[in-house]
């Protein structure tokens, strides 16, 4: 068994507040022990102040560790807004976030990028975002990972460049293979190589390289022997996110045992 964890994803947005304890003592019961942390939970304590602390009470007493965490994400929250006075509003939103996650044990903060529509991507815009989060990812001991999405390999270049002009030890990358499979060329092992040096945590899921369906191994065409055994010699990981759709014990048991 390698030591890289498995940290099984859920969507919590689409469980009732009601059906979140039942929820994780199913998980329990299916053997998962560690799970994403979600953005809904900050969201839903923005509005009604004690959610969070309710949801972090839960996970103590079923004893379910949340080493990852995906950002606030979408066109508001994203940190290469089309204005760039947005950040003003938008990045106090994820510090008071960040500082939350830090009483959960949140390694990784996984954070979306976008391209403009002429295929170029706000460097400038995210330089400024990390200059003012990267602070508070450090006092909270949490690495900020820039995601792969939509781009080709010449922007993963440019994402590889970008991390490593940072050189900071709390930025990395997640690298997600569902993106790297239908996006960038259409060539996971290119956009893997190029990443590699940066990969902290990475998103599982598979499709059949024409669409990002979000699905679990085996509904598509990723060769995952290939795939876990390339993931699991990073230099960097520090622990592999199931994220599909579908995340019932019937998924997380492909998971389980695709990676262990």
């Amino acid at each position: 068994m390698n030591n890289i964890e498995l940290v099984h994803f859920v969507e919590w947005k689409k469980i009732p507040d009601e059906a979140c304890e039942k929820t994780m003592n199913d998980l329990v019961s299916w053997g998962v022990t560690r799970i994403v942390a979600h953005p809904c939970w900050g969201m839903k304590d923005e509005a009604a102040p004690g959610f969070f602390d309710n949801c972090r009470a839960l996970l103590k007493k079923y004893a379910l560790e949340t080493p990852a965490c995906h950002a606030y994400w979408g066109a508001a929250n994203d940190i290469s807004p089309e204005e760039e006075s947005a950040l003003e509003e938008l990045l106090p939103r994820h510090k008071s976030f960040l500082e939350k996650l830090s009483a959960l044990g949140v390694k990784t903060y996984t954070m979306h990028i976008a391209m403009k529509q002429d295929g170029s991507t706000r460097w400038n815009t995210i330089e400024k975002a990390l200059e003012y989060l990267l602070p508070e990812a450090q006092k909270n001991k949490i690495i900020l990972a820039l995601e792969n999405g939509s781009e080709n390999c010449a922007a993963q270049k440019e994402l590889a460049a970008f991390v490593t002009s940072f050189a900071n030890p709390f930025l990395g990358v997640c690298y997600d293979t569902g993106h790297a499979h239908c996006y960038g060329d259409r060539e996971w092992k290119r956009t893997l190589d190029i990443l590699a040096p940066h990969i902290v945590t990475c998103h599982l899921h598979d499709n059949s390289g024409t669409f990002d369906d979000h699905n679990p191994p085996g509904g598509g065409t990723i060769n995952w022997a290939e795939m876990s055994a390339a993931l699991k010699a990073l230099p960097r990981l520090l622990h592999a996110e199931t994220e599909s759709g579908d995340w019932s014990q019937d998924s997380w048991n492909k998971f389980r045992d695709m990676w262990y």
